[in-house]
């Protein structure tokens, strides 16, 4: 089994300070979906928030499940360093990382990705959608938190960055489609006007 990790510790600017993991999407939050999701296939799952308060009231409604929440070491320093935080907490060996605007999380893909990840000791498996990365619906070895820890100590805060240390391989819809994977899982919101776009277009 892998960790399920949610990076919630952004300042949400692009959505007028409104927490991304509160907005509803298909009559639930994005954060009570994920973990509903991650639960299929996480022992354990790790909420990476600098502010637990507004978000206290999804987390009291799955305390059914190993749900922890943990800070940033290196505070505000973007998906890296909720990457780093999480991997100090646990002694997994493997973690499926995910950002808190992304409604759409597959736990069937994680699975595939992970099992890839072991098969072929990568550092990191990444999903490539239409021709882009998304380093944040990615399977990450344990390996990976040292090599974050070093980034973040030059100042280097770049997730992508992360991956020109790591040994990595990419899976694109082709590979997914192949094994009867949806490909929407690495939708995200970023704004307003992307909101209104996925809740408009969601059944």
């Amino acid at each position: 089994m892998m960790t399920g990790v949610i990076l919630a510790g952004g300042l949400n600017r692009r959505m007028g300070g409104k927490p991304k993991a509160l907005l509803p999407v298909q009559g639930e939050a994005i954060l009570l979906k994920q973990l509903k999701e991650m639960s299929l296939g996480c022992e354990q799952i790790i909420v990476v928030t600098n502010d637990r308060e507004p978000l206290q009231p999804i987390l009291d409604m799955v305390k059914g499940m190993n749900v922890q929440c943990v800070s940033d070491i290196y505070i505000q320093k973007g998906p890296l360093s909720g990457i780093h935080a999480a991997m100090k907490m646990t002694n997994a060996s493997h973690f499926w990382v995910v950002g808190c605007d992304m409604p759409f999380i597959s736990v069937d893909a994680a699975k595939v990705m992970a099992e890839l990840c072991r098969e072929l000791n990568m550092d990191a498996v990444i999903p490539k959608i239409e021709g882009r990365l998304h380093p944040l619906h990615g399977i990450y070895a344990r390996e990976v938190g040292p090599e974050a820890e070093l980034l973040l100590r030059q100042n280097n805060y770049r997730l992508m960055g992360l991956l020109e240390y790591l040994d990595w391989q990419s899976v694109d819809e082709d590979y997914l489609v192949q094994r009867g994977l949806r490909t929407n899982f690495a939708t995200n919101i970023n704004t307003p006007e992307e909101y209104e776009e996925v809740s408009g277009n969601v059944t």
